[in-house]
């Protein structure tokens, strides 16, 4: 077995490779000061460069000396050797989107939003600038988690101003699974074809892979050619606000795909409240302001700050990684929601106002699973429990229904015995509303696997 030497950086002692790219290699480093910062080392050995490719080293370093967002990776330092060019960035400790989604098989609709909002901003800057990224994929999407989770775009290779003089020469520069069909068709194009892979990565994002994953060049090619339709799973449970945006993004022709600006006006990307520090205090002064008008019996006034204030708690709920701030961020949320519906009652007459409301939960959804699964973050043997059942719930997706029974199966019974020393409160009501969902899901499979 041959062990291979790190490269030498100096003032950075290089830690492990966490990555490996066609014609690069990335390594986790740590400064050689007292304050021992952690950066990513991105290694490129000089004896693979052609001259189109020296170009777009030179042109990568300079983006990112010019790119300063904070939704793109930021760039520390620039150093080469004989042997070697290094570009070192911040680092990111999540790695990259694509890894990420593999972890969690697919990820949740309020999660897809956050990521979808951060990656509009970093798109905002980048349009403003007239920078086309032209490689934009889960790859190219680094993640970090502290102090809270934000992507971060990288890889600027392949980015330019788009124009007649060199267009062309970048025609095949990309990822075949998130190329835009009129990059790929050899069509006139500009910069929407970055908007195409945003949809690719948004599908991604959704249900776990991308559209085309089992298809070779010549059937992606035939597939655009013949504009056949990207059909959803059929299991597809999301929103019509989200569906609605990607299948504006996954049109054919990009006269007809979304443009720019109303991708960033979308409601689903919902710019106005997206999680930052000034609109923490937002939300905050809307709490307060809210129930100094139900103090005041002015309920027609305080429900709209009250739904506007749940709407940047859920920005924040999704970017949020303490376990116990995330907890309590969405007890909170919950708590003002049944509010919400107290009050609506009141104001449309159905009702007369009370301190204390007790109502029934309504089915879990996808989002409410994901409260209850970190309202439970503190009590190992509740989410192990929501963890199998989940995997029942990916089972029976995949068609699997044996294994989807066999798995809720398993999983009531961790959850039912649970459910009896639970203490009353929001987190007992949805633990008793996920058991039952998955009482009457997995009676249904047993009829269908017995017969």
């Amino acid at each position: 077995m041959i062990i291979m030497s790190f490269p030498h950086v100096n003032g950075y002692e290089i830690v492990e490779k966490v990555g490996v790219g066609s014609f690069s290699v990335v390594y986790k480093a740590v400064t050689k000061t007292a304050s021992k910062d952690i950066v990513a080392i991105k290694c490129v050995e000089k004896r693979y460069q052609k001259k189109s490719f020296a170009d777009n080293i030179v042109k990568e370093i300079s983006l990112l000396k010019f790119l300063k967002h904070e939704y793109i990776v930021r760039l520390i330092d620039f150093l080469w050797d004989p042997k070697h060019i290094f570009i070192i960035t911040e680092y990111c400790n999540e790695g990259d989107l694509s890894q990420f989604i593999r972890k969690k098989h697919k990820l949740a609709e309020s999660l897809v939003k956050t990521f979808m909002q951060q990656l509009a901003l970093a798109l905002k800057f980048l349009h403003g600038h007239g920078i086309c990224h032209m490689d934009l994929k889960p790859q190219n999407i680094l993640l970090i988690s502290k102090p809270s989770l934000k992507l971060k775009i990288a890889d600027f290779g392949l980015s330019q101003i788009i124009s007649s003089d060199n267009a062309e020469q970048s025609r095949y520069a990309g990822s075949l699974l998130y190329m835009a069909p009129e990059k790929l068709l050899n069509q006139q194009f500009d910069a929407r074809v970055d908007l195409w892979s945003v949809g690719i990565i948004m599908y991604e994002c959704l249900f776990g892979r991308p559209p085309y994953l089992n298809l070779n060049t010549k059937g992606i090619i035939d597939l655009m050619s013949k504009r056949t339709p990207i059909e959803l799973p059929v299991n597809a449970n999301i929103t019509k606000k989200c569906e609605g945006l990607l299948r504006a993004l996954l049109k054919y022709d990009p006269n007809e795909r979304i443009g720019f600006e109303e991708f960033f006006d979308h409601e689903f990307i919902d710019l106005i409240h997206v999680a930052t520090p000034e609109n923490y205090v937002t939300a905050v002064k809307l709490i307060e302001e809210a129930i100094a008008l139900d103090q005041a019996k002015e309920y027609s006034s305080s429900l709209p700050k009250y739904k506007e204030a749940v709407k940047y708690l859920e920005a924040f709920i999704n970017t949020e990684t303490d376990p116990n701030k995330k907890a309590l961020l969405n007890l909170r949320r919950y708590e003002y929601t049944k509010w919400i519906d107290t009050l609506t009652d009141v104001v449309d007459g159905k009702s007369a106002t009370q301190s204390n409301v007790s109502q029934p939960l309504p089915q879990l959804t996808g989002s409410q699973y994901e409260l209850l699964r970190d309202l439970s973050v503190v009590t190992p043997s509740i989410t192990t429990g929501l963890d199998i059942g989940n995997t029942g719930e990916l089972y029976l997706a995949e068609g699997k229904k044996q294994l989807a029974l066999e798995k809720l199966t398993s999983a009531l019974s961790v959850l039912i015995p649970l459910l009896a020393h639970e203490p009353a409160g929001a987190r007992k009501d949805m633990l008793h509303a996920q058991i039952q969902n998955w009482l009457a899901l997995a009676e249904s499979l047993k009829q269908e696997c017995n017969s």
